[in-house]
């Protein structure tokens, strides 16, 4: 009895925006992780450190992605008047804010979607809400930590597509399991609006398996098409962003702000507060926009990657020519 008195505790928490802060925590714990990593690696070995560096490249490529994402999201918004709406707001902008992220590191990732955010409020008013200054964030924070995994283990990129699959299943798997064996037959989620436990679990489940089966029908297919492999891991980590950002930033903090967004009551029956409402939505969403965010992300970091890649090599060589010269 106790046993179902706690894990009825749990659900309550799990539809309330109290995981929402959970969430929100994590990211923030990963973040002050990064920065003291960081730190004192620059300290005990700086001829070697590689990674945060705000050299002029690196402030212009933030402000050139930052102005890019703002004018798409400025004109997507004026052209169709709906997408002032933030949970659209943020999915349009979150586009390029990944890509930064992804191309350049958790912080320059970061800072592009702050810049993002505030150049777009400037030109486009909209509700405003700290959920979603998180959410743009963090999107490009975990974008950035992703690529640094991705770089980390090296030609084991299979370890990636593993972590990728292992946190889907246990996601859903936990979101599943408190829901069934809430102790509530019945949840009621906000403003009367009630439904029975094992549909939600069904709902659930089936965007837990949906989205397993799209990202192993991606990587198939891609397989058969890339012949010769070069570029079929970087789909990999595109893959594992994608599916991060949406699960863990988009349908637990961004349901944070739908619910003040649309002025959702608070239920005190069922101590709730509308957030499973806005949760479950996004949830059952998952499998589709992870198809559509990998797509697009990785056919524009093929298309920009090289660029600055080519940029990248031509600085070094000029600085090798420089040095004999020197001498």
């Amino acid at each position: 009895m106790s046993l179902l008195a706690s894990f009825s505790d749990i659900s309550k928490i799990l539809y309330s925006n109290k995981m929402a802060y959970f969430a929100s925590a994590v990211v923030g714990v990963l973040f002050l992780v990064y920065c003291v990593y960081n730190g004192l690696y620059f300290l005990i070995n700086p001829k070697k450190y590689h990674g945060i560096r705000f050299t002029t490249k690196n402030i212009a490529y933030i402000t050139m992605l930052s102005a890019v994402s703002a004018t798409v999201t400025i004109i997507i918004s004026v052209t169709v008047p709906i997408t002032v709406f933030p949970p659209i707001r943020i999915a349009f902008e979150g586009l390029m804010v990944k890509i930064s992220g992804f191309i350049f590191g958790p912080i320059v990732g970061l800072l592009s979607g702050v810049v993002t955010d505030m150049i777009v409020m400037l030109f486009v008013p909209s509700y405003v809400h700290v959920a979603y200054i998180i959410v743009i964030a963090s999107f490009g924070f975990i974008s950035g930590c992703v690529s640094s995994l991705n770089r980390a283990v090296g030609q084991r990129k299979w370890v990636l597509f593993l972590l990728t699959n292992i946190f889907i299943i246990v996601f859903g798997t936990f979101a599943s399991l408190m829901t069934w064996y809430s102790p509530v037959d019945t949840i009621e989620l906000f403003a009367g609006l009630k439904t029975n436990k094992d549909v939600l679990v069904y709902i659930i489940a089936i965007g837990t398996g949906a989205s397993l089966v799209i990202i192993w029908i991606i990587m198939f297919v891609y397989r058969y098409f890339d012949k010769n492999k070069q570029h079929y891991w970087d789909l990999v980590a595109v893959i594992m962003l994608a599916v991060i950002n949406e699960y863990w930033v988009t349908t637990l903090i961004s349901a944070w702000g739908d619910i003040a967004f649309l002025t959702v009551s608070q239920n005190k029956n069922s101590g709730t507060d509308g957030y499973g409402v806005t949760m479950i939505s996004r949830l059952a969403m998952a499998p589709v926009k992870i198809l559509f965010n990998s797509a697009i992300i990785y056919i524009t970091y093929r298309a920009i990657s090289p660029l600055i890649h080519k940029d990248t090599n031509d600085v070094l060589q000029d600085k090798v020519k420089v040095k004999p010269m020197l001498k």
